[in-house]
């Protein structure tokens, strides 16, 4: 039996090599965010060019740009067509910003340390001494307000935040019979898209759309989607037969959350149902990016991923219970709850 090679024995699955393949993860995804910023998926896309030119077009020193680019390809992102010619590979496409499923600006907002979410999970060990979200401490405000103040930044978030709408939007409504409710309210939907998307899906539904009067203006104008400003710790829209929230609360502690899910439970009808649409985190050991995406929620906006029985005590305390949940191929699910 032949000995094995260097590239095996450092893949091997032992402690040791499980701790390198995390420091590896580090390196790598540094390395992705400066793909990313240089836009070198967006020149590969007319077709393979050497390391030389695409130094020249992204300003860059052409040895180190190939170290880079090599590193990467041997995590499947770019492959070289021959020596130091580099094309996209099927992981690179998606950097680019024009085509369906870019990640580009997903990969921008949390990997670019010039984004504000980097430097926040840097200070990951004050969040967890403190409780509270490192961003502030970091940057002097929340989110919300550094996107306000640097207006570029918040651009790329926006982008980041649609770039996931459109891979979760079709799969939330194909995972379930909105068909059965003749109203759908869609409470702090941003422009629309999921809701978009469910009534495509059905055409007998009508939709509600509640968020800031703000960002409600700027909505994709749909025939039968009514268009509501305001502020969900005052009141939501009356009159649905559903209320759906997507990545609502997971931004939140449990008093705004239950706050948020009050002011449902007063409008809702008896036959009425609440459908939030979040992560769950499952109560076993095994590797999920909802676990992940918890510590995203813990340096940042101050909220939380749950377990289902941390959703099942939420809800509880305002008035409803679950009825049932419903996974989606997006990873998402469906947190179906009536009022108790």
């Amino acid at each position: 039996m032949a000995a094995p090679t260097a590239a095996q024995t450092l893949a091997a699955p032992t402690p040791f090599n499980d701790i390198l393949a995390i420091l590896r993860g580090f390196w790598a995804s540094r390395a992705l965010a400066v793909a990313a910023e240089l836009d070198l998926a967006g020149l590969l896309a007319a077709g393979p060019q050497n390391v030389d030119a695409l130094a020249a077009a992204t300003h860059t020193h052409a040895p180190s740009l190939f170290r880079v680019m090599r590193a990467l390809e041997s995590i499947g992102v770019f492959r070289q067509a021959s020596p130091r010619v580099f094309v996209n590979s099927p992981s690179s496409e998606l950097l680019r910003k024009d085509v369906p499923g870019s990640q580009w600006a997903f990969v921008r907002m949390i990997l670019s340390s010039d984004m504000g979410q980097y430097d926040a999970f840097g200070a990951l060990l004050s969040s967890v001494r403190t409780g509270k979200p490192s961003f502030d401490e970091v940057h002097g405000c929340g989110g919300w307000e550094y996107y306000r103040r640097h207006p570029e930044k918040g651009a790329i978030f926006n982008e980041a935040m649609r770039s996931a709408s459109a891979a979760i939007s079709p799969a939330v409504a194909a995972a379930y019979d909105w068909g059965k409710f003749p109203v759908v309210a869609d409470i702090a939907g941003g422009i629309g898209s999921q809701l978009l998307a469910i009534l495509d899906a059905h055409p007998s539904v009508r939709g509600i759309l509640f968020d800031q009067p703000q960002v409600v203006a700027s909505a994709v104008p749909h025939p039968r989607i009514q268009l509501v400003g305001g502020d969900f710790f005052q009141s939501v829209p009356a009159g649905a037969d559903a209320y759906i929230m997507r990545w609502i609360i997971h931004d939140w502690h449990d008093a705004e959350c239950a706050a948020i899910m009050a002011n449902i439970r007063k409008v809702a009808k008896p036959s009425g149902r609440l459908i939030l649409i979040e992560e769950v985190v499952p109560e076993t050991p095994e590797l999920t990016w909802a676990k992940w995406l918890d510590l995203q929620m813990l340096v940042g906006p101050a909220g939380m991923e749950r377990t289902l029985p941390e959703y099942r005590d939420l809800l509880a305390k305002s008035g409803f219970q679950i009825e049932e949940v419903v996974p989606t191929p997006a990873g998402s699910s469906l947190i179906i709850a009536r009022p108790a």
